[in-house]
């Protein structure tokens, strides 16, 4: 195995990225990516009606040319609900040691695990990359790999995923930025120490408190999320929850409460009037969290909640003001 590892943040779709190899996770059952790219299998004579994995099983698939890479490595997992920061961490190493005997696999290519089932996007992609990164130090993985793809199909996630992982590896001694700045060169050394924020991330992050926002899937209210909200959530040292979704199925329906039950806090943005918003807030309330309500125009309150103290933002940059203030006020 070489002595350096590039670890690269890509636009595009995972089924179609040209790699050695596809690693997809199959938390007893196909979400998002993963049922996208077990279904062009199926459609490509790939028989997937009979496929099951127990967690820490395994099975490497071949493509038969529907996919980009001629390899897809599934690996089996908790279910949905239970995959969180440690998981997929752990997730990362093994994938790693499952591929040793693959000498072929110098590319691999995967997905950012969490972030649209309701964890917070840079601690997911913290816990994953650092993951690669230990297995890499410690000499796991193909003889030959050089580099790792992440794939996202949203570019504006791209470069936070980007941001996220020049916090967490370009300060590290034996990590160098890669040009066009897409990621890092990783070189293995005895004295390679990862960033807190890396090092930490799958690692003690269930010992870090969390704001769930509860808010609608909606185009024009991701600004509102990722600048209004995101940003005085972080900087109240709080990791930033969200189930990015607009259909909630079981599974998300018990993430959802599974993370109210355990945050700090609870956000909840009520403009466009969403019925799931307002049933997490209902839900926050019968279980005695701190819930902040938020609005755009008071005009969009239903129900018996325009009787509660509501913050009424006038732009972005207003609910960042708003927000921050209120933060600092939950014990």
């Amino acid at each position: 195995m070489g002595d350096t590892l590039d670890v690269v943040v890509d636009l595009g779709d995972v089924g179609e990225t040209a790699a050695d190899a596809v690693l997809l996770k199959y938390a007893q059952g196909f979400h998002g990516a993963d049922g996208a790219v077990a279904r062009r299998l199926e459609a490509g004579g790939v028989a997937m009606d009979a496929f099951d994995l127990l967690p820490g099983d395994h099975r490497f698939i071949e493509s038969r040319r529907t996919l980009g890479a001629p390899w897809v490595l599934f690996l089996g997992t908790v279910r949905l609900r239970q995959f969180g920061y440690h998981e997929i961490r752990q997730f990362a190493v093994r994938a790693l040691q499952l591929l040793e005997p693959r000498h072929e696999v110098r590319h691999l290519a995967c997905t950012v695990h969490g972030p649209n089932y309701g964890l917070d996007e840079d601690e997911a992609v913290l816990a994953l990359v650092g993951g690669f990164v230990d297995a890499f130090q410690r000499g796991s993985g193909p003889r030959d790999l050089e580099r790792i793809t992440v794939v996202e199909l949203n570019p504006k996630r791209v470069e936070r995923l980007r941001k996220a992982l020049a916090l967490g590896l370009g300060l590290t001694p034996g990590v160098e930025p890669l040009m066009g700045a897409t990621g890092f060169r990783v070189r293995r050394t005895s004295r390679f120490v990862q960033a807190p924020s890396m090092a930490s991330a799958g690692a003690n992050s269930q010992e870090k408190p969390h704001a769930f926002v509860a808010m609608p899937f909606a185009q024009e209210l991701e600004d509102t999320y990722h600048y209004g909200i995101l940003n005085p959530v972080k900087a109240a040292g709080l990791l930033c929850e969200r189930v990015d979704q607009a259909v909630f199925d079981g599974p998300i329906i018990q993430r959802i409460r599974d993370r109210i039950d355990t945050a700090k806090v609870v956000i909840a943005d009520l403009s466009l009037a969403n019925p799931n918003v307002y049933l997490e807030v209902g839900y926050a309330w019968g279980r005695g969290k701190p819930t902040l309500m938020l609005v755009r125009d008071v005009k969009e309150l239903r129900f018996d909640v325009s009787s509660y103290r509501c913050l009424v933002y006038r732009n972005i940059r207003h609910l960042e003001e708003l927000l921050t203030q209120e933060l600092k006020r939950i014990p």
